[in-house]
Order: C-alpha cells, then sequence, then structure tokens
C-alpha cells in the first residue's frame, strides 16, 4: 500500500525571488492543516460508512483512513519539532 501526502515541497525550497507562485512558510502551514484537516473529516465519513456496511471498496476505505492517520502523525511530529527547536532557543545563554 502507498500513501501519499499532498504537499508541494517545491514550494519549500527557497527561489530566488523572480516565482509568482511565492508562499510564505505560514501560507504553506495553513494548506497543510487545512489538508490535514480535510483528510480526517474524510478518514471520519468512511469509518462512519464502513460500521455501517455501505463500503463496496474496503481497500479504499482503509488506503483513505490510513493516509489521514499518516498526515495527522506528520504534523504530530512537526508540532515537537517546533516546540523542541523554540525551547532550544529559550535555553540559549545570551
Amino acid at each position: 500500500m502507498r500513501v501519499e501526502l499532498n504537499l508541494n515541497l517545491k514550494s519549500l525550497l527557497p527561489s530566488d525571488g523572480k516565482s509568482k507562485n511565492e508562499s510564505s512558510f505560514t501560507e504553506i502551514f495553513e494548506n497543510f492543516l487545512a489538508e490535514v484537516n480535510r483528510q480526517q473529516l474524510s478518514a471520519r465519513q468512511v469509518e462512519r460508512a464502513l460500521s455501517e456496511g455501505k463500503v463496496k471498496n474496503v481497500e479504499e476505505a482503509v488506503y483513505t483512513i490510513e493516509k489521514a492517520d499518516l498526515s495527522l502523525r506528520l504534523l504530530t511530529e512537526i508540532r515537537n519539532k517546533a516546540l523542541e527547536s523554540y525551547q532550544e532557543i529559550m535555553r540559549m545563554q545570551v
């Protein structure tokens, strides 16, 4: 089973300032949060349909649920790394 995230990695790379499609970190992060939220809501609907016996393709249902789980885990790790970085900066002596 292959799980994909819809995160545009090219937008994370530094640009030379000439691109019209420049995005700030805030925009990228907000888009990622919205995508994770959308995936979580979709997974919840699939779980409900699965419990009611309305799912015809079980593999696709499992794929949707696992994709949402993986996205949430990635978001949690990003948050943890951001907190660790903040704490490290606060520990620095000036």
